[in-house]
Parts: C-alpha cells; sequence; structure tokens
C-alpha cells in the first residue's frame, strides 16, 4: 500500500477532478491544510495503471469499469488532535447512503468496502468507498465505477461479504 501511495501522490499533478461524494468531501474538507495529510484525484484509466504499476493486482482484476479515483491519506494523530474518530466517519458514509459491503482484515491492515449504487441496472456507475486502517493513518479511497467484490480477497486475508 506504501507504494500505491508514493505513485499516486506523484500523478496528482496531472489528473482530472469531478464532484466528490458528500462523505469524501467532508473527510477533505475536515483535514484541509493539516500537516501530513494528502489527497487527490484521477481519471480510471490514470487509476488502473497506477495499480499496475503499484502490484495490487488482486484489486485492479476486481475492477470492470473505473470513472475517477479520489485518495486521501490521514494520519491518525490528526484525528487525534481534532477530537474525531474513525467510527464516527462511519456514520458519516451510511448517512450518505454507502452500506458496507466487505471487510478485509491483512497483516494489521484493516479494510472496509463500502457501496453506494446510483443509476439504473443497465447503467450503473457505483460508488465504492474504501477505508483503511493502517497502524499510523487513515487511508479513504473513493471509486466510482462496477467492482467485482468476490475477486478482492487473495487468499491469505479473513474476507467478510456483507449482503
Amino acid at each position: 500500500m506504501k507504494i500505491l501511495k508514493v505513485i499516486l501522490f506523484v500523478l496528482a499533478g496531472s489528473t482530472m477532478a469531478s464532484a466528490q461524494s458528500k462523505s469524501y468531501q467532508t473527510l477533505k474538507s475536515t483535514f484541509s491544510g493539516e500537516e501530513d495529510v494528502h489527497s487527490f484525484s484521477f481519471s480510471g484509466w490514470m487509476g488502473r495503471a497506477v495499480l499496475s504499476m503499484a502490484g495490487e493486482h488482486e484489486f485492479k482484476n476486481a475492477i470492470k469499469d473505473l470513472h475517477h479515483v479520489r485518495f486521501i491519506t490521514i494520519p491518525h494523530s490528526q484525528f487525534k488532535k481534532l477530537n474525531l474518530s474513525i467510527n464516527g466517519f462511519k456514520k458519516v458514509l451510511k448517512q450518505d447512503s454507502f452500506q458496507e459491503i466487505a471487510y478485509v482484515r491483512d497483516r494489521g491492515e484493516e479494510v472496509t468496502i463500502y457501496l453506494r449504487e446510483t443509476g439504473n441496472p443497465q447503467n450503473r456507475k457505483n460508488v465504492y468507498f474504501v477505508l483503511v486502517e493502517e497502524e499510523r493513518e487513515v487511508v479513504a479511497i473513493e471509486l466510482r465505477g462496477l467492482l467485482d467484490t468476490q475477486l478482492l480477497n487473495p487468499g491469505n486475508t479473513t474476507l467478510v461479504i456483507n449482503k
């Protein structure tokens, strides 16, 4: 995950942005200007390229269609500084119509995947919110497109699919 963040940060300057979910915008505006907080966005094709370069094959293979990606990293210390919590933010996601669809625990990291379905079944453009809780920071990734959550389990993790 560390390699992915470095590559994404380098590519951030050459990408395009579009509308954000309320949840993502809440994170971005709350932590904007805080020390060691980084956020950026890029188009779908750039997202696939970055995932390929970073070796995130399980995640890349699970993406069936990708329109845009938004990414923010926030140190746990910033949550403490502002007297906020990850669990509090999870409530914001639910208020923004996101539903938890999967949870993965892998080598000390906890990854929760949320879904907000948009559009009609023939023209589905879902919004996924991936919340990664690492030892020192929280990584939030918002994706618009289609994911196959069954392909996200690399075999050595605990994956819980919520239906």
